[in-house]
């Protein structure tokens, strides 16, 4: 019987905005672990909740990576090197970083595993592993494997459980990665699977489910399909939609009627001219407040997610979103810095204009400024994004979002507004008097 070691890297000394004590399941590597023969024993660490043992007796070690996580992510594979172990990397990073993940790697895959494993586990069992394997196209989403949640330690929340519907986005966002690794095409799963996966989570005690689709209202046909199984289970759920749901009043009301808690919308910009595709369809900020109301209406929250540095920022970016969220009552304001990864479209702009002056993957978390932005300093993005994030979580600004709005679901949201808190006030602490460039010139 062969031993595949499977690891998320992660330092415990960084601590990032999104931080709670009890983290979603992971669905990345049980996916992954479903992907081997049954012979196989595998074993997931989540090192932010597990320690690695670099003497476990193994064939095979398997590292996904995020680019932030990239530093740890090659120390790791270089310690079990060192013992001759056999390491695969995997993720983001090392698909659009390859040949600096090679130095580091006996292997590194780029692209969707489901593509590629069979191959790779064929080698593997050869002697004859390949320094890399690529996926030649995007997998069909039928017939997906059980993700192997049994493989999962303690420490994870007790009452969410995460599930996947669909893959792909056609927007061509700038500063996303989405498209190019996952296709500019949305891939549905067949109801049917999804029902059959819905009902061991809910089986096993499931009341809170996530859906972790980049868009799940991508597809809205599927959509409507997937609300009303939703309904059928009476769970309740969160998940990731554009602003455009609260456009289309069937799709609004399905989500209601389905358990929807809160969506967790990527506004991005108040700024016209700093979105791309269809994100440029909304006339002004009052449409947008006109839409969120409408969301609030249906009884759903909303997460917002704002990105500060892009090339229409100036100074004022910061007041302006913040003043944003609280005439609206967004119930979770999300802030992020744009972050030039590797990859995107916006990684190859700011080298090529050489306005990128930071090279350490660690700091490429969303919360600190690694290029030179146009319209203010790089220390002027930091400190504002330091400032909104402070204002937004501190006890007052949260109680006056929630208590003078439409109070839906308040329970849930207080409890995650004041997990983030700490994790938030932990980032700002360790960001606080950073050293930066002063001028963009």
């Amino acid at each position: 019987m062969k031993r595949v070691l499977l690891i998320y890297p992660r330092p415990k000394d960084i601590s990032m905005s999104s931080d709670t004590p009890y983290p979603f399941p992971m669905l990345g590597l049980t996916l992954l672990a479903s992907l081997f023969p049954p012979e196989y024993e595998v074993i997931i660490v989540n090192e932010l909740l597990q320690e690695i043992d670099f003497n476990e007796d193994v064939d095979l070690v398997g590292i996904t990576t995020l680019t932030s996580l990239a530093k740890r992510a090659y120390e790791v594979a270089d310690r079990f090197r060192e013992r001759g172990i056999k390491v695969v990397l995997g993720g983001v990073h090392a698909t659009f970083m390859p040949h600096e993940a090679m130095n580091h790697a006996d292997s590194v895959v780029l692209g969707e595993a489901e593509e590629i494993m069979p191959r790779l586990i064929g080698d593997l069992e050869r002697g004859e592993l390949q320094s890399s394997y690529r996926a030649e196209r995007v997998h069909d989403l039928e017939g997906l494997p059980m993700p192997r949640r049994d493989l999962l330690g303690k420490g994870y929340s007790p009452i969410f459980k995460v599930i996947e519907t669909t893959r792909g986005c056609p927007n061509r966002c700038e500063f996303c990665a989405v498209p190019v690794i996952a296709g500019r095409r949305y891939r549905t799963r067949p109801l049917s699977d999804i029902e059959r996966e819905l009902r061991i989570i809910v089986e096993r005690g499931g009341e809170y489910i996530f859906i972790v689709d980049d868009n799940v209202i991508g597809q809205k046909a599927h959509a409507k399909g997937l609300f009303e199984l939703l309904k059928g289970f009476k769970v309740r759920w969160m998940g990731f939609a554009t602003i455009e749901i609260a456009k289309d009043e069937e799709l609004l009301r399905g989500a209601q009627e389905s358990g929807c808690v809160s969506l967790f919308i990527g506004f991005e910009s108040l700024n016209r001219e700093n979105l791309e595709g269809p994100k440029r369809k909304f006339r002004g900020v009052k449409d947008l407040q006109g839409l969120v109301e409408r969301i609030h209406d249906h009884g759903i929250g909303t997460q917002g997610s704002f990105v500060f540095g892009f090339d229409q920022d100036d100074p004022g970016v910061f007041e302006r979103t913040v003043e944003f969220i609280h005439k609206t009552r967004i119930e979770l304001p999300n802030y992020s810095v744009l972050t030039p990864f590797p990859g995107t479209p916006l990684w190859e702009r700011l080298n090529r204009e050489g306005r990128i002056f930071d090279g350490d993957w660690s700091h490429y978390d969303m919360s600190r400024v690694v290029f030179l932005p146009k319209m203010m300093t790089p220390e002027q993005l930091q400190q504002g994004y330091l400032w909104a994030q402070k204002y937004s979580c501190a006890p007052r600004s949260i109680l006056k979002r929630l208590l003078l709005g439409p109070r839906h679901h308040l329970g849930y949201f207080l409890l995650s507004n004041f997990v983030l808190r700490k994790a938030q006030m932990k980032v700002i602490k360790r960001l606080k008097g950073i050293p930066l460039p002063v001028s963009s010139s």
